[in-house]
This record gives C-alpha cells, structure tokens and sequence, in this order.
C-alpha cells in the first residue's frame, strides 16, 4: 500500500509538469504568457546579547543566526526553500550544522501537492497538522474532497551527551579527570513512519468528513540495546554507559476520525467531532491471541485481519480509547448563542495530534449580544470541567469558570470596558473519600473597569483609568495550611497625545496596587513614560525611534498576629532570607528600567531594528535564592532584505 501511495504521488507529479503548458497551447484566446521563472525571497540575521551581574540568564548569554529563503515560481509552480546559514549560542560555543528544507508545492485547478517538509490538517483526534517530511496530495471540489499524505514524523537520531553542551576545552579537561561517564540527558527516538488520509462529501455547509492515521516506529532505525532489556544483563556487550532509564519504546498508533458539519438556514449550525485510536505503546511485546472456544475464534480473526492488512497489531498493552466534541452556533438577531461540548478519554493517544486534556469533560458555553441601537456590546462565558472520567482517581477536580463583559461607546469620545472574571475549584471523591481537612474549594473573583476618553483638537489626546479588584479565597473553613486569602485592588492613569507637526507621540502611566493577606500587605507604586518619534516619514523610507522608562517603588509587610503556627514557620524562613523578622518591615524596594529602539524600513525592501534595554532590580526571590540587587543588560540586532526577480522574462503575443 506504501509503494503504492510513492508511484501514485510521483506520477502525479510528473504529469503536472506539462499541465501548464498543454493548457496554454489549448487555449486560442490571446494572452500573456507568465514569466517561466521567478524568484522571492528574504535574506536575514539577528544578533541578541544579554548580561546579568547575578547569572540570572532566561535566554542565551549570546547568540547569532543567520537565515534565507526563497521560493523559486515555474511556470505557477510554487518551490518554496529555506536554510539556516549560522546558529551559533554562548550555551554551546558552537556552529550548528546548516539546516535546509525544501518545500515543493504546485497545484493545479483544484489539486494541490505536497514535496518534501510540510503539514495538512484532517481532524483533531487522528491528524491535525503535525510536520512531516514527504509526499502528500489534496483535492477541494464543491461536493467532494479528499487528501492523503504519506512520509515519517520523526529521523532517527541517537543520544546526546551533557558532554556535547561544552565547549572543547572543558570536554579535554573533563576526559583528564575522568568525568567522561556521565548519564545520558536525551532520549533517542525512533524513525517514525506515518501516512493518512480523508475524504469529505458535501459542501462546505453540510458534510461528512473520514480520516485515518497510521503511525510506527521503525525498530530498524536504531540499534536494539537501545530499545531492548535483555542486553542490559550480558556480559559481551558493555552497557557502562547504557542506562535502564534510557531505554525506549517503539510506538504504533491507529486514529480513526468522523467529523460532520451542518448548517440549517442562516441562524443555526452543528458540528460533531469524533475520534478513536488504537495505540500500543511498545511494539516489542507479543502480539494476543486469545485461547477459547468460537468465541473468542471471531475475535481472534478480526486481530488476524488487522495484522495481515498491516494497519495495526494488536499487543499486550495496546490500547483503545475515545474521544470527541460537539458544538451548536444559534444566530438569531441580535443575539450569537455557541455551546460547547469536549471529553476525552483517559490515555487518547493520536501520534498525529496533539493538544488533549486527559481524562476530561468540558462544557462551554457563549451568549453575546449588541444593545443601546448597537452602542453597546455584552459577552457572557462559562466553563464547567470536570476529570477522572475513569473513575480510577483518588479524587475528582472540579472547575468553573464565567466571565461578564461589557464595552459602551457613549459617543465617539467616550467609552466604558467593564470586565469579570470568576473561578471555582472544588475537589469531590473519587476511588477515596477526600479528607475535609485538605479538601480543595476556593474562589478567585476578578473585576476591571476601564473608561476612556479620546480629544481631537490640532493634536490626538487619549486620556483613560482604569480598577482592578483581585480576591482569591479559599471557602473551606477546615483547610490548615498555607494558603492565605489574598485581595489586590489595584488602580491606573494613562495619558496619551500625538503631535501631529512634530510627529511625536507621549505617553505616561501611574499604577498603583494594595495586596492584602493575612500574612502580608504589599503595596506598589510603578510610573512609566514613553515617547516615539519618526526621523524620516518618506513614501519609500521611514525611520523612527522609541524610548521608554519604568520605575518601580514596591513595599511589603508582615502581620504575626493573625497567622497560625505553620503560616509563622513559612513567613520567618521567608523574613531570614531578607534579614526581618515576623512583623517587621520585609522590603523596601526601588526598581527601575530603560529601554532604547530604532527601526527602519526602506522601499518595503530593507528592514533593520535595535533595541537596548537596561534594567535594575532589587529583592528578588527566583527559584528560591534572594537576589538582593539585579542589573539586567539586553541588546539585539536585526536586518532582512526582501527581494524579487525574474530569472526568465515572458514573451508577449498570440
């Protein structure tokens, strides 16, 4: 069937090659004949350094990259092409390989295909874009459609080192203290074959969508100690550095997906998704073969079929599972109502898929609507999840979640944003009668108002506020612990104005917050200011230039008298890392940071952007180390060009 699916793609591909042609010498109308050979592209680099006096590093110390692509037009036929010329990194201090992919994507009428690394989309529960290196072809008719592809996810690559994160002097100095043997840090996987495919009836409106993903491991493509237990006990083959732990397991997977869509009139329309996979975490086991009388003799045939057809085998330890989700749209003037519906069983494995919150169930639901002659706008959302669909959990979780928006335009000057949020989570039984004393039930509110008020005279003035009320509280009066009720209220001004002579735009902000607990009070003060200001403001070129301010005034305390004994215990481990005690002042901070930038852009051809940004912080807790002061350095660097040309010119006449 493989071979089969290579011969019908690569004979597919032959005959498009002539399509261009044949039909332009069929066609008696005079016209212009495309140019046979074109080529655009983007050509680009990025440098980015960071320093910090306290090795507090969230991205590489340096790093360079240097990248270009192309796509090269024949006659409509799109080849797109990248590579990756330089990737160099402070972390490894070394020169990456030049990576290069090819992407090969011509269509015709109403086919397109697929050549080399690229991606389609079938369903969410078999195959739902996941790269793959290949061929693939699809075809979107108004009643029918269908697609197919058939590559490998994964190559084969063996395992990485902690040793090959180090440069070659510390790799020499390692070897001459003998610290070569370290454990191994990454996996190695597996080359992973895969093809799927789908077909869909119907219009767009109303249809019936099929899929299916076949997907295995290739064993071949690694050497067997890495996948096999026995050699970890032979005495022939040295397995010093071959850790149990390091062993992997070959993975087959068969998704089969059903996806319906229907729409009735213009005010209503359904859709369901379905899906089932058939997955075997370890294809080294053996495969069933049930032992009984005729009963099982059906059973045993149909597993028979499946292993001759070489769609899957079913092994000790495979697995089915389920899964799927239904929404209902109702459009009826002036209201938009959607719900929503989503499970998914425990351990749904799709190796085309990704993205799936196990062992689940989730109801949804949208109502919005316009008011006040279409002034006003009012959103409603909420959520309901609960898990352990199994009912094989110690406990089940529970979680709610609703929103309220409202935004009002009292004219063209004056607007009003209100916003709630509102989270519940509760624990319930599961396998085991969850102990009120640790019982999970809280409750997190959150309220935001933001009015705004824009003036037009000879300059743009932008004025707003904003509220926010944050409460977290937990609602079981028998939880002993740690978790304190927390409530931030917190309140905002922005102004904003554009010079339209000067070319000039200002803006300025104050916020201010009040966190309160039982355990502390935490109050912040924070002033930001930014201008930006365009250079150049040309048809073909513009250069502006941008800077901003922030600072920071932070301050927290801590009340002894209202903590329990186990609340005081988390607080003075806390208080010794600053040098306080219970009931003293904790901090007392000042933070500030700058940020300078430029960008260019000429004739949509050059563009060039750099910033520098200089930060300094004080009394940070990370990772639990306290950092007293923090000086944090950033730059970066970019350019690309953009071109586009014809390599071949066109010859006009009949």
């Amino acid at each position: 069937m493989k071979r089969n699916l290579i011969i019908l793609y690569l004979l597919s591909f032959s005959l498009l090659l002539g399509l261009p042609l044949t039909s332009m010498a069929q066609n008696e109308e005079p016209q212009t004949i495309v140019d046979p050979l074109t080529v655009s592209g983007t050509v680009g680099t990025q440098i980015t350094s960071s320093w910090n006096n306290a090795d507090l590093h969230y991205n590489s110390p340096f790093s360079a990259i240097a990248y270009a692509n192309a796509t090269f037009n024949v006659y409509g036929i799109s080849v797109p092409m990248s590579v990756n010329l330089i990737n160099v990194s402070a972390e490894q201090f070394t020169l990456s390989r030049p990576s290069f992919t090819i992407n090969f994507r011509p269509t015709w009428k109403r086919f397109t295909f697929y050549l080399g690394t690229a991606a389609m989309n079938f369903s969410n529960y078999t195959y739902n874009g996941i790269s793959f290196d290949g061929v693939g072809m699809e075809y979107r008719g108004k009643k029918f459609r269908f697609g197919g592809f058939y590559g490998n996810f994964n190559h084969a690559t063996t395992f990485r080192t902690k040793l090959e994160d180090r440069d070659a002097i510390q790799f020499l100095s390692d070897s001459l203290l003998g610290m070569n043997n370290v454990a191994y840090t990454t996996f190695p996987q597996f080359k992973r074959n895969a093809y799927a495919a789908h077909i869909a009836i119907g219009s767009l409106r109303n249809y019936v969508d099929l899929s299916i993903l076949h997907a295995k491991d290739d064993l071949n493509s690694l050497p067997s100690q890495w996948y096999m237990y026995n050699v970890f006990s032979s005495e022939v083959i040295d397995t010093t550095l071959i850790m149990r732990d390091s062993t992997i397991k070959g993975k087959e997977n068969l998704a089969l997906g059903l996806k319906g869509h229907f729409s009735f009139g213009k005010w209503a329309m359904f859709e369901a998704n379905l899906g089932a996979s058939f997955y075997t975490p370890d294809i080294t086991r053996d495969e069933v073969v049930l032992e009984g009388g005729d009963d099982v003799a059906v059973a045993n045939k149909i597993m028979g079929g499946f292993r001759k057809s070489g769609f899957f085998n079913v092994r000790y330890g495979s697995e089915v599972r389920f899964a799927g989700d239904a929404l209902l749209n109702l459009n009826i003037q002036p209201v938009t109502a959607t719900f929503t519906y989503r499970f998914v069983q425990p351990n749904y494995t799709s190796l085309g898929a990704n993205g799936f919150n196990q062992n689940a169930q989730t109801f949804g639901t949208n109502i919005s609507t316009t008011l006040l002659n279409n002034t006003a706008f009012l959103s409603l959302n909420g959520y309901l999840q609960r898990d352990n669909l199994d009912k094989k959990q110690l406990f089940t979780n529970q979680v709610g979640s609703y929103s309220v928006s409202w935004t009002n335009f009292f004219n063209e000057n004056i607007g009003l944003a209100v916003l709630y949020n509102g989270v519940t989570q509760k624990q319930k039984d599961g396998v085991m009668e969850v102990p009120e004393e640790i019982r999970l039930n809280q409750i997190t509110h959150s309220l935001d108002i933001s009015p705004s008020y824009t003036l037009s005279l000879d300059n743009e003035h932008t004025f707003g506020v904003n509220f926010n009320l944050l409460q977290n509280k937990n609602r079981n009066k028998q939880f002993e612990g740690t978790n304190f009720n927390v409530t931030t209220t917190s309140f905002g001004l922005g102004y904003e104005v554009y010079l339209t002579g000067s070319k000039v735009s200002l803006d300025a902000n104050y916020d201010y917050s009040l966190s309160r607990s039982p355990g502390n009070n935490y109050n912040s003060h924070c002033l930001s200011g930014g201008t930006t200001y365009n250079f150049i403001e040309k048809e073909d070129m513009t250069l502006s230039g941008n800077a901003r301010l922030t600072m920071a005034y932070n301050v927290e305390k801590t009340k002894a008298e209202e903590l329990t004994d186990s609340e005081k215990q988390v607080l003075n481990r806390l208080a010794r890392r600053v040098g306080a005690e219970v009931g003293e002042e904790m901090t007392n901070d000042f933070s500030v940071a700058t940020r300078l930038g430029a960008s260019l852009n000429y004739k949509n051809r050059h563009y060039a952007s750099l910033f520098f940004s200089v930060s300094n912080y004080s009394d940070n807790i990370i990772i639990g180390q306290h950092v007293a002061v923090s000086t944090d350095v950033r730059m970066m660097l970019e350019y690309s060009y953009s071109f586009a040309s014809r390599l071949v010119k066109s010859k006009k006449g009949k």
